[in-house]
Formats: structure tokens, sequence, C-alpha cells
């Protein structure tokens, strides 16, 4: 398998509403950060073009799929009262209603669907290998795709 990779960035705010968490902070406040996301995608072998992807279209797609979507987002679980206060006193707020606690984990499965969904829009033999969310300088999650027994 051949593999590329890119990394975007986007400034947000989510609040981990509702959970059982050691830091009583991150559940209790809303609270920004600077994300950074790697994206690895590949394909069992390159393009008619000699490639994975072109550089230009893997990034155009990343950038719709996730930055200009979350980028100075706030983003909430939909049990969260903030929801509500949100919703009718700052509708302008750029608000993104989750089913599922907002972590950084989470982020990088959901942005996995969501790059893969629009990716094979383009072009259907590529593969999302993996998404990494690094929401501080030292703390970072990666949704990595599992494969299937028999691969090499």
């Amino acid at each position: 398998m051949l593999t590329v990779e890119t990394i975007i960035s986007f400034e947000a705010a989510h609040r981990l509403y509702g959970v059982d968490t050691y830091s009583t902070a991150c559940k209790t406040s809303v609270h920004g950060h600077s994300y950074k996301v790697k994206i690895v995608v590949g394909r069992g072998s390159m393009n008619d073009a000699g490639m994975v992807v072109d550089f230009k279209l893997f990034k155009k797609v990343v950038k719709e799929a996730i930055e200009d979507k979350y980028d100075h987002s706030l983003i909430l679980r939909d049990i969260d009262p903030l929801v509500l206060a949100f919703k009718e006193l700052a509708p302008e707020q750029n608000l993104h209603v989750v089913s599922e606690s907002p972590t950084a984990e989470w982020m990088a499965e959901e942005f996995a669907r969501e790059i893969a969904a629009a990716l094979h829009q383009v072009d259907s033999w590529l593969d999302v290998i993996s998404v990494s969310v690094q929401e501080t300088e030292n703390n970072i999650a990666t949704w990595t795709k599992v494969e299937p027994k028999g691969w090499n």
C-alpha cells in the first residue's frame, strides 16, 4: 500500500458535558483548542498519474470536509443544556451538536468518516488509513483503520 498525508489546523471550542472524567474543568467549562489534524490516505497502487492522490485535490477535500466546517466552531453534545442556550441566544454561532462526547478521540473517528465519504466522491480507490487529532502540544488521539486478517 502507498500512502500520503496532509495536516490541517483549525480553532474550535467544546465541552465534555455529561461524562465521567478526571478533569472537572473539561466537563464544566467551554474551552478551546488549536487543533492540528493529520490525515493519512492510501491505495493499493498508484493512479494513472503515478500518484496516490493529487495533493492539491487531497488538501481541497480535507479543507472542505473538516477545516471549513469546524474552524471557529463550538462542538457540544446533544444532551448539553448549553445547546438550547446557544441556539436561542447566539444563533449566529457555528454550533455542531453531536451525539457523543466531543473528545479528540471522537473527532479522529468522526473526521475519518467525513473525509472518507468526501474522498470517495472523487476516487473510490482511496482509503483513509489514519486520522490524528492533536488537541494540545502533547496530547494526540488517533483513529486507525483496522485491516482485515490476511492483508499484507
